[in-house]
């Protein structure tokens, strides 16, 4: 999934401005200190968890310019403070852990979304850590905007979208409604249905133009879905995105589909913009927004990059960034006083949605690393490029071998889809995943690989056995939700890493097994368990913001394979979609320990990004990444729901303090 791909427009906007600043910005490196110097802090009178193999605890540990100088006893760290040492002694019971780092997620879609002056959420998952409405927190219980009031069904969201449009003024520089993070899948019954997502009217049912040109045909409307593969538009959105009417058309410079462009150009005059066009339609808006607010992009991102480090990250992921994107994260990180404020690191990996030719992704990525090279500058890196196989399942934009449990409009449409089951669409086919993969490898990145559907990651499994990435990257297979115990033993265990998005299983699990895949395809979905025994390097990730930035909360999930029960969701059958999401078919059953999940967060993550030599675990000379946890998760593995109780109380990003001034909340709910 990619989210906010921002556009041509963005781009113009800070390109120039960054390239000059790259070229002015001074070149000079720290020096390392010199032999005897007294660290810059020490951490003591604490659990250190290294999650290295010797030693795997101590009681404190020092920092010398941003790396670990020393580890040891309390005793023994103190004596080696000199006068100017901060001396820092976590609270009581606390545990110092290696910080969370991020194998997959678009952390600018949380600075967006979070921009309530411009966003309109309509989501029934609580992206941005809101707090209920029984929370003292929550000083306004009917403002969904800043507490978590889940939609229940598609009346909540036309509600909220209807009030929206009443309270836009026709003169400001953003006179649209932009919604975020709508589901179909996840809605409940509402009036005149008694059934539950797709059973009920939703604007993923081909007439999504015509229902919200009934909310407005004067304000621009646009819902961008959670899965990011699917936005709905409304007649007055569509003249702004100009998308063409028909594959063939070039009027007025109008806006082509990259993939799939006679099927999406036939659901855009609908109003649905699937893959590509949902990517171009919310970069656009997004670029209005930020075209409008000169420096808003620098806040939204600090704002995100602040949410992330107070769950537990010290490196995040731009995991499919436009080159508009990557000029602005270099923007907003381009002085030392931004740089200072930014509490976490960022790995870019570059992917242009606007075009079919995937040079233009790499020359992209080429440069923006080039560049970084001149600035030397430490939070941020070009980590890979990225290419999609496919959409997602709940979205039904997944590319499968078998139909899907049941199908709904527009996808049993024979005038759209002609092939009939329908199957899903892939992005990209597998002789051009392999030769993106070569394009990739020739020029030095790694590759991640989006696939969802089970013919996706087929095709990808398949490509990836064709070309192995430079010495030192690995390639990374991102989601597989239904890979097999084949595909696994296919993959190569010293060149690539599979990264599964675990919050999948609570947030999606009824869903999918109810309605969209079955029971077979979704009880073991995410199969980590088996990765592992393959001999794999397994990591977990949130794919943020299709779920919340909470690594912990990702780790209970792979623990329990808990499924969530909405009360507005009901579950019609509990012995075929049990609330653990787990049968002894097939693989067999995929919960892992939490040891494991902390090591996917960690070790294993530094693995996938090829930083096991400066980052995942807490030993001298490493990079003081560090995360403070209110008690150690270890200590729960027996009881793995008192995850939900661990606070983080900070962390450090190259030996840098970033306390929480408060414990946050760190549930999603």
């Amino acid at each position: 999934m990619h989210r906010n791909g921002l556009q041509r427009e963005a781009m113009k906007a800070v390109g120039s401005m960054v390239l000059t600043m790259l070229l002015t910005l001074g070149t000079a490196g720290a020096e390392a200190p010199a032999a005897g110097t007294p660290p810059d802090t020490i951490i003591v009178d604490t659990t250190i968890v290294t999650m290295a193999e010797a030693p795997a605890t101590a009681q404190a540990l020092a920092i010398t310019a941003g790396k670990i100088s020393a580890i040891g006893t309390t005793q023994q760290i103190q004596a080696l403070a000199g006068p100017n040492t901060q001396v820092y002694k976590p609270p009581q019971g606390a545990a110092v852990l290696p910080g969370f780092i991020d194998p997959h997620s678009h952390m600018s879609g949380v600075g967006f979304y979070g921009d309530t002056a411009h966003w309109l959420d309509v989501s029934s998952t609580n992206l941005l850590f809101k707090p209920l409405p029984t929370d003292p927190a929550c000083k306004n219980r009917d403002d969904p905007q800043t507490c978590f009031i889940p939609v229940r069904n598609q009346d909540d969201v036309v509600a909220r979208l209807t009030k929206a449009v009443s309270a836009v003024d026709p003169g400001s520089a953003t006179p649209y409604v932009l919604a975020f993070n709508y589901d179909p899948s996840r809605l409940g019954r509402g009036q005149g249905c008694s059934g539950l997502g797709f059973q009920c009217t939703t604007f993923e049912n081909g007439q999504s133009r015509r229902q919200l040109d009934a909310i407005s045909t004067t304000v621009p409307i646009l819902v961008a879905s959670e899965s990011g593969h699917i936005a709905y538009a409304n007649t007055p959105a569509l003249k702004l995105l100009n998308v063409c009417d028909t594959p063939e058309a070039s009027k007025d410079g109008c806006y082509k589909p990259t993939t799939n462009r006679v099927v999406e150009t036939q659901l855009a005059v609908t109003g649905q913009l699937d893959e590509d066009l949902a990517l171009y339609a919310i970069g656009y808006f997004q670029a209005k927004v930020l075209k409008a607010n000169p420096g808003l992009g620098d806040t939204l991102l600090l704002n995100a990059a602040q949410l992330y480090a107070q769950h537990g990250f010290t490196l995040a992921q731009e995991g499919a960034a436009a080159p508009s994107q990557m000029l602005m994260y270099v923007a907003a990180l381009g002085s030392p006083a931004k740089r200072a404020a930014f509490p976490v690191s960022v790995a870019l990996i570059a992917y242009d949605a606007a075009s079919t030719d995937f040079n233009k992704t790499i020359n992209a990525a080429k440069e923006v690393r080039e560049a970084l090279k001149l600035e030397k500058n430490p939070l941020l890196h070009v980590a890979a490029v990225k290419t999609f196989a496919d959409g997602s399942t709940q979205g039904y934009t997944a590319f499968m071998n078998q139909p899907y449990l049941q199908l709904f409009a527009p996808f049993n449409e024979r005038r759209i889809f002609p092939n009939q089951p329908y199957l899903g669409l892939p992005d990209v086919k597998q002789p051009e995943i392999a030769a993106r993969l070569k394009a990739a490898h020739a020029a030095g990145f790694p590759m991640l690989i989006h696939q969802n559907g089970d013919a996706a990651i087929a095709e990808s499994v398949a490509a990836l056995a064709t070309s192995a990435p430079p010495p030192g990257t690995r390639d990374v297979v991102i989601h597989a939700p239904m890979i097999t115990a084949a595909q696994l033993a296919a993959l190569n265990p010293k060149q690539t890493a599979i990264s599964f998005l675990m919050p999948n299983v609570y947030y999606y699990g009824l869903p999918e097994c109810q309605q969209v895949l079955g029971p077979a395809n979704s009880l073991n979905m995410y199969p980590i368990a088996s990765a592992a025994k393959a001999g794999l390097t397994t990591t977990l990730h949130t794919d943020t913001p299709v779920t919340p930035p909470a690594p912990l909360f990702a780790i209970w999930v792979a623990a329990t394979r808990t499924s969530q029960q909405p009360a507005w969701y009901p579950n019609g059958d509990s012995k075929t979609c049990p609330v653990t999401m787990s049968s002894p078919e097939g693989l067999g059953p995929q919960a892992i320990s939490i040891r494991q999940g902390l090591q996917a967060y960690t070790v294993n993550a530094a693995w996938q990004y090829g930083l096991e030599k400066s980052h995942g675990t807490l030993e001298v000379g490493k990079t003081a990444d560090i995360v403070l946890l209110s008690s150690n998760p270890l200590d729960l593995e027996k009881e793995p729901d008192r995850l939900r109780h661990v606070q983080i109380v900070g962390t450090y990003s190259q030996g840098r303090q970033f306390l929480n001034p408060a414990p946050a909340r760190n549930w999603p709910e």
